[in-house]
């Protein structure tokens, strides 16, 4: 995991800065907090917004409100970086017009379940788990309407709507990862056929004799741990900005098995698996938020999940 290492870290780093005219606010979302930057939303002086603000996911700093209020008129901008790595730069999800600081990659991957998969085939392709084969048989990270924001945009981008109800069909559990990890593998009555998990949880399974971990054939969902950093405050924001985009944080990112950008840190992937990045330039052309609000509109034709 992520969030705690780095939040612990963080602390230190803020501590020692205390008093230096340092970093006053930093909102750090590792993993699904969908209220963190509701207060952003209402903002209309600048002087209040958090001197740096870092996320995982598609979330809030991806949608167009926030990109054309605070990013394309220069209020945020990115962090200094080092070279990155050459592997995630040729996968393209290296921001081209330098506006966002991609930290890390965390790949998302499919482990399926033999003592839930019966005589189905193994999928091999994000595309597989729409067929009717597997109507109510995957798991994903996720509340309610509220899931895998990720594995829903990649699904829309290339399939549409008519994707989408034939994802809806397909999920059948919704949760947290760990509950995934503590059924699968162990016929449980509620652990689907299909879990679409961080390949760190995966990893996490205790009977790997009993599950499949597949890397799509399209690559594994490329997940964006994301930071942006306020132009006016750039010498105040420094020691947090080196942080985070230094060798500590790559460190905790690469222990999780994520791909860090910051190339000079070993991983504990192969750097020629394949990853499947939503683009820039479809980030750019079209509203996430209209996106999500048109995905969560589609019904659940069933839906189970637990809640930690």
């Amino acid at each position: 995991m992520v969030k705690a290492p780095l939040e612990a870290e963080l602390r230190s780093v803020l501590a020692a800065q205390k008093s230096k005219n340092a970093a006053r606010v930093v909102y750090l979302n590792v993993y699904g907090n969908h209220d963190l930057f509701d207060d952003i939303r209402s903002v209309k002086d600048a002087r209040h917004l958090p001197d740096i603000v870092a996320s995982l996911g598609f979330g809030f700093l991806f949608e167009r409100g926030f990109r054309e209020r605070f990013v394309d008129t220069g209020i945020y901008e990115s962090l200094s970086f080092s070279p990155p790595r050459q592997s995630l730069a040729e996968s393209g999800v290296i921001d081209p017009e330098c506006h966002y600081t991609i930290l890390a990659i965390n790949p998302t991957v499919m482990v399926v379940d033999h003592t839930k998969i019966g005589k189905r085939p193994i999928p091999r392709k994000w595309a597989d788990i729409l067929e009717p084969e597997y109507e109510r048989s995957v798991g994903v990270v996720g509340r309610d309407a509220f899931f895998n924001e990720t594995l829903s945009l990649t699904i829309y981008k290339e399939f549409g709507l008519p994707g989408i109800r034939k994802l809806r069909r397909a999920v059948a559990w919704a949760g947290h990862p760990a509950q995934m990890v503590k059924m699968a593998g162990k016929a449980h009555p509620d652990a689907p056929a299909i879990s679409i998990i961080d390949y760190f949880f995966a990893k996490m399974i205790r009977r790997q004799d009993r599950i499949s971990i597949v890397w799509p054939d399209e690559g594994a969902l490329a997940i964006p741990f994301v930071a942006l950093a306020k132009t006016d405050r750039r010498k105040g924001v420094r020691a947090i900005a080196s942080f985070l985009a230094g060798r500590k944080t790559a460190r905790i990112c690469a222990d999780a098995y994520y791909y860090p950008v910051y190339s000079d840190v070993p991983i504990y992937l192969p750097e020629s698996l394949k990853l499947n990045w939503l683009g820039w330039e479809y980030l750019k052309e079209n509203d996430l938020e209209v996106l999500m609000d048109e995905i969560r509109g589609e019904p659940f034709s069933c839906l189970k999940g637990g809640r930690e």
